[in-house]
């Protein structure tokens, strides 16, 4: 079988993408927090009530979570507080969804100036924070995330940057790319898909097209010959990855070459933590 791939730029094996350094995760946290900040300032009117793909979030809800995961880094009591003496913890399915209750709720009463103004004088704390933690607190295990560190250097700025398209899909502010910032996040989205799928493949071999706002060619296992090409749009690739959109909803957005039962199988499993 062949199949056959109009790209400009060369196929990369997602699992030799460069994982991120600690120093490098601190200028990708400063970036973002910028360009959500800058975000947050343009929201106006009924831009605030607007629903977003987290369904039971509006973007003023999302807004007080980003607020609060903010905060959550500023100090260690607030840190435990909300992570671990939280009561909400308890009764979620996830740990997460107890803080995130948390987070909203304690900001329902405030102003949507003042959770920006929480967001803005909060953020270069955390970032701070958060880049100054001992070596060995960053190895303490988070179990279903893998450890503080990765917590801190992954996961946080790649939860802003999903809530920053979030906001940007539900109220059509044009979304601020750039291949230095988001292609690097875009990247170690798909080099944690890699190490994820590595003991999955069972000999399969997915080449992944990102068109769109940013574009790059990826594969996965190591045949020469793919069993299924993949063309997908940046932000399809990362609703899906999210679990913001079913595997069903992503296959139509995307044009597949080859074995279809192969690219379902990678889109239903191409999920990671965000």
């Amino acid at each position: 079988m062949s199949i056959s791939l109009e790209v400009n730029t060369m196929v990369r094996k997602a699992s030799d993408i460069p994982p991120v350094a600690h120093a490098e995760a601190g200028q990708q946290s400063r970036i973002e927090y910028e360009r959500v900040l800058a975000l947050l300032e343009s929201l106006e009117g009924d831009d605030w009530q607007q629903q977003t793909y987290c369904t039971e979030w509006t973007v003023r809800e999302m807004v007080a979570h980003l607020a609060g995961s903010m905060t959550g880094s500023t100090s260690l009591s607030e840190f435990v507080r909300q992570n671990v003496r939280n009561p909400y913890i308890k009764e979620a399915e996830e740990p997460v969804d107890g803080v995130n209750r948390l987070q909203v709720e304690e900001r329902a009463d405030k102003t949507t100036t003042e959770i920006i103004e929480e967001f803005r004088q909060s953020g270069p704390i955390a970032i701070r924070n958060r880049q100054k933690l001992p070596w060995l607190v960053r190895q303490i295990p988070i179990p279903d995330v893998g450890n503080v560190g990765y917590l801190m250097d992954i996961i946080y700025p790649r939860d802003e940057w999903m809530h920053r398209y979030d906001i940007c899909a539900a109220t059509g502010k044009k979304m601020v790319i750039t291949p230095e910032h988001d292609g690097r996040l875009t990247d170690l989205v798909l080099l944690d898909i890699a190490k994820k799928l590595k003991k999955q493949l069972a000999g399969r071999t997915i080449v992944l097209q990102i068109t769109g706002a940013l574009s790059g060619t990826y594969r996965f296992g190591h045949q020469t010959e793919p069993d299924c090409a993949l063309e997908i749009d940046l932000y399809d690739l990362h609703l899906r990855a999210s679990e913001r959109i079913s595997t069903d909803d992503a296959l139509k957005r995307t044009a597949v070459s080859g074995d279809e039962a192969a690219a379902r199988w990678f889109l239903s499993n191409a999920t990671v933590l965000y």
